[in-house]
């Protein structure tokens, strides 16, 4: 099995009515998400990312065409123990601690009475809540809710992640330990599937991504091939200062780094790039060249208004 996701066609309609032409909230797509990706679904609100999950999972069932996860259809019941899932704003019973609610999962969820508590306590301590272990979710802020919601979706050691907005409700420090706890999962083989608007965590921590927009996929692959060359980036190591003075006034943006080095950037051009390449020939042991590439916000938003322009 080379995918963890397969989709063909898949379409959802809502509200469909004979007197009302229908509008589908997914239309046709077609996803291959191959095993071990980290693959980033992004889009604008309503654009059908939600729906997608939801069909996923088996919440909503597909006006037309098909979807398998595992190789499974997503109704199957085995397949369904080997998925972690975070809905987009989870709600948990209040009333129940951290520990009486995840037990409970973990029962669901088939984790081994003798392993239970010490697994529960293990992804308490990854997600940083093992001292609210025994406090009631209802007064937990929305970033705790979902610290713990992440909790249960690692504790059955899942062989895919899918996570809607799994970023929303946390600071900075939070949202850098979730992307660390990503990186982890993936370290260990789990595929990873979720949506995000926060572009600049998706470039960091995702190797493929597709871009949803009015239930249309305008764009599949891996990041690095979707993302346009704009020039080329020079790394000039500390103790070098005269190599990059020599080439300052042609650089698009200068960066002196902390540790002395020099990152300098150049817009595609021919005959820059024949003098990069000599002085690369010439200080090999103090000079790295590699592509410069645009970011994903400039990519997102691009791919956004090409999509509006041609329909």
């Amino acid at each position: 099995m080379e995918n963890v996701i397969e989709t063909k066609n898949l379409t959802k309609y809502y509200g469909r009515f004979f007197w009302k032409k229908p509008v589908p909230a997914l239309s046709n797509l077609t996803l291959n998400i191959p095993m071990g990706a980290v693959f980033g679904f992004l889009g604008p609100n309503g654009a059908g990312k939600t729906t997608t999950i939801k069909l996923l999972m088996d919440l909503i069932k597909p006006s037309e065409g098909e979807a398998l996860i595992l190789g499974c259809p997503p109704e199957n019941v085995e397949i369904k123990k080997q998925i972690g899932f975070l809905p987009d704003e989870p709600v948990f019973s209040s009333y129940l601690s951290a520990n009486e609610f995840l037990n409970i999962c973990a029962k669901l969820l088939g984790v081994p009475s003798g392993e239970r508590k010490a697994r529960i306590a293990e992804v308490l301590e990854i997600v940083k809540m093992t001292k609210h272990a025994k406090s009631k979710l209802g007064g937990f802020s929305r970033g705790m809710v979902q610290r713990i919601g992440i909790a249960q979706a690692i504790l059955n050691h899942p062989k895919l992640l899918i996570l809607d907005e799994p970023l929303v409700g946390l600071d900075p420090h939070g949202r850098h330990e979730l992307k660390n706890i990503i990186l982890h999962q993936k370290s260990k083989g789990t595929s990873v599937f979720f949506c995000s608007h926060i572009l600049s965590d998706v470039e960091t921590i995702c190797d493929h991504l597709g871009i949803l927009n009015e239930g249309n996929l305008l764009c599949t692959g891996k990041i690095g091939d979707l993302l346009k060359d704009t020039g080329v980036s020079l790394h000039i190591s500390p103790g070098h200062d005269e190599i990059a003075r020599e080439l300052l006034a042609e650089a698009s943006e200068t960066v002196k780094l902390p540790d002395g080095g020099w990152n300098l950037t150049f817009l595609n051009n021919k005959e820059v790039k024949e003098t990069l390449l000599r002085v690369r020939e010439k200080h090999k042991n103090a000079v790295t060249m590699i592509p410069a590439k645009e970011n994903l916000e400039k990519f997102f938003f691009r791919t956004i208004e090409n999509a509006k322009t041609n329909n």
